[in-house]
């Protein structure tokens, strides 16, 4: 297969329909489709996956929601919509990271529902490449317990209740031994990787820290190490 490795197809909380009553406006009904976050893209023989990649009928090309808007809009607020530091397919060129999101109803109830590819199947790497993330949902009680939901749901939360998922990371394309350490680290400080993922799945050695920005590639260090596991 010289194509691209399999994008994310994850569509869940971010591609949700919410509905209820809103109390800013005499309780009046609202109904809505939210299109918050995406699916990491694919790996490509030439490129690294597009983090704004969404599903593989859109490529980029889909217009996402405000999260300030739709608070304005709706009754509803967002706890974090972030970049799940990881969950891309390692490869020679890197899928993209999943993103997560959290969201729940400001005063009354609020049913959510959505269908939700990718739970079970996570997209392939091609090449040598690993697969990206799979998508989770949960429904997550005022309490922060937390319930995994099936791929099609509709849920109704309560004040102080929420939803929260993590749409799939794209696959990646060749090796990861092969990938440049100098995009490794940058990964790393872009916070795509983690600096564990750096050594165990990259072969990839660095020192210093990112908080005090002397994160480093040690560049004798990793010639060792991926030597070794290549002979291995």
């Amino acid at each position: 297969m010289t194509g691209l490795a399999e994008g994310g197809v994850g569509m869940g909380a971010g591609f949700a329909v919410v509905s209820g009553k809103d109390d800013r406006a005499e309780d009046e009904p609202y109904v809505n489709q939210l299109i918050i976050a995406s699916s990491g893209g694919p790996a490509s023989p030439v490129a690294d996956g597009w983090i704004t990649y969404g599903i593989p009928v859109v490529a980029g090309l889909m217009y996402r929601d405000s999260v300030e808007i739709d608070e304005l809009k709706h009754p509803l607020q967002f706890q974090y919509l972030r970049i799940v530091t990881g969950s891309g397919g390692a490869g020679r060129l890197r899928g993209a990271p999943a993103m997560e999101l959290s969201y729940g109803p400001t005063e009354l109830p609020m049913d959510v529902l959505w269908p939700c590819d990718g739970t079970v199947y996570a997209p392939k790497g091609v090449r040598g490449g690993d697969a990206g993330s799979a998508c989770q949902h949960f429904k997550v009680s005022a309490n922060g317990l937390e319930e995994e939901l099936p791929s099609i749901v509709e849920v109704q939360l309560q004040k102080g209740e929420r939803v929260r998922g993590n749409h799939s990371g794209g696959g990646g394309y060749g090796s990861p031994m092969d990938r440049d350490p100098r995009k490794v680290l940058r990964d790393v400080l872009e916070r795509y990787e983690t600096p564990e993922r750096a050594r165990d799945v990259y072969g990839v050695v660095l020192t210093g820290s990112g908080d005090d920005e002397s994160l480093a590639l040690d560049v004798a260090a990793t010639e060792k190490l991926r030597a070794e596991r290549t002979a291995a």
